[in-house]
């Protein structure tokens, strides 16, 4: 029974991995997009109705 572990766990496929990265990717470029548009607004350093 030495070494016969019941869960096998099977490696991830190329194209699963790479989407995974690429969304990953799209979704901190996005947040960090938003961040230095709204940002200040976020923090309460800005008034979202002061122009």
């Amino acid at each position: 029974m030495a070494g016969a572990h019941p869960i096998h766990i099977h490696p991830v496929r190329p194209f699963y991995a790479m989407s995974a990265k690429l969304l990953g990717a799209s979704m901190w470029f996005f947040l960090m997009y938003r961040a230095k548009k709204d940002g200040a607004v976020l923090l309460g350093l800005k008034h979202p109705w002061d122009h």
